[in-house]
């Protein structure tokens, strides 16, 4: 599909369709390649899987950790009350980080965290038909009383407070 899109521009630049100076014309191809740079490195992400021993020593080393934490805070705190809680919030806070690496491992999938590529890829869709919509092809024009309000407004602006500026009179 890139490629498609780079052709079409190329031959609508030979028709005049894209008749505007050479360097907007090359940040368009240049924007078109860093979005194809930012698929493939978001494809590698969703592709290449995190390293099967390195999650397996983490998951040890988590209930190694679970294991021993409530053993030396007993030793380190007299209250067996605070030996819990402080155990349980170590304990827990590491498990919740081990998990949420886990969810963060893949967010092509389709877990309720993940992103939701279809419905990215249907809004693009719907932008880039938007394009060939009659509509958006007129270019706007801003008319002198437009104009002349604006500048107006930005002299009332001006003359305002900054409390005024804030509040909005209707």
């Amino acid at each position: 599909v890139f490629q498609w899109i780079q052709q079409l521009m190329v031959e609508e630049i030979n028709t005049g369709v894209l008749s505007i100076p050479a360097p907007l014309l090359s940040r368009s191809f240049q924007e078109l390649a860093t979005g194809m740079v930012h698929f493939h490195d978001a494809l590698k992400i969703s592709i290449i899987s995190f390293p099967f021993p390195y999650a397996q020593t983490c998951d040890c080393l988590l209930l190694l950790h679970s294991l021993g934490t409530p053993i030396i805070m007993c030793q380190w705190v007299a209250s067996p009350w605070w030996a819990f809680i402080l155990s349980f919030m170590q304990v827990f806070v590491l498990w919740c980080l081990n998990y949420i690496s886990i969810e963060l491992q893949n967010p092509f999938g389709s877990d309720a965290n993940d992103l939701d590529a279809v419905f990215m890829q249907s809004e693009m869709n719907k932008q880039l038909v938007l394009l060939l919509n009659s509509g958006t092809k007129r270019t706007p024009i801003v008319s002198r009383s437009v104009l002349y309000k604006e500048i107006v407004l930005d002299v009332d602006r001006s003359r305002q407070t900054p409390g005024e500026r804030g509040r909005r009179s209707f």
